[in-house]
């Protein structure tokens, strides 16, 4: 499931991409890599979050929260805005993007690591 949603994400965003731009490769390849870079960050948080959830049996969802929850919303709207581009700056969110999920990983990642301390203590 990790793995799944730290693909979802780069897919997704170079789906839309391919929807907007067209077959560019370098502009396919930008995105792409622009949007791994936040999702390898949160798997290897929700790897290790996982790894101690795993031990003590408890909060293995908790830990799974900083790679899907970003993957699923970032991927719902880059699709969403592929099928409806803003008129004045179509295509800013594929450079804007990256920057918002890297700051909801870490905002995710603090509240995941919070969450299971809480699962484990109980």
């Amino acid at each position: 499931m990790n793995l799944a949603g730290m693909l979802l994400l780069p897919v997704a965003a170079s789906v839309a991409a391919l929807i907007v731009f067209g077959t560019r490769s370098d502009t396919l390849l930008t995105v792409f890599a622009l949007n791994l870079v936040p999702m390898l960050i949160s798997g290897l948080v929700s790897w290790l979050l996982l790894r101690g959830a795993m031990r003590a049996g408890k909060g293995q969802g908790i830990a799974l929260w900083p790679t899907l929850i970003p993957a699923t919303l970032g991927a719902v709207w880059y699709l969403w805005r592929a099928f409806m581009p803003d008129p004045v700056a179509p295509g800013a969110e594929y450079i804007a993007g990256p920057q918002y999920l890297l700051m909801a990983v870490v905002l995710l990642s603090v509240v995941a690591w919070i969450g299971c301390r809480i699962a484990r203590a109980r």
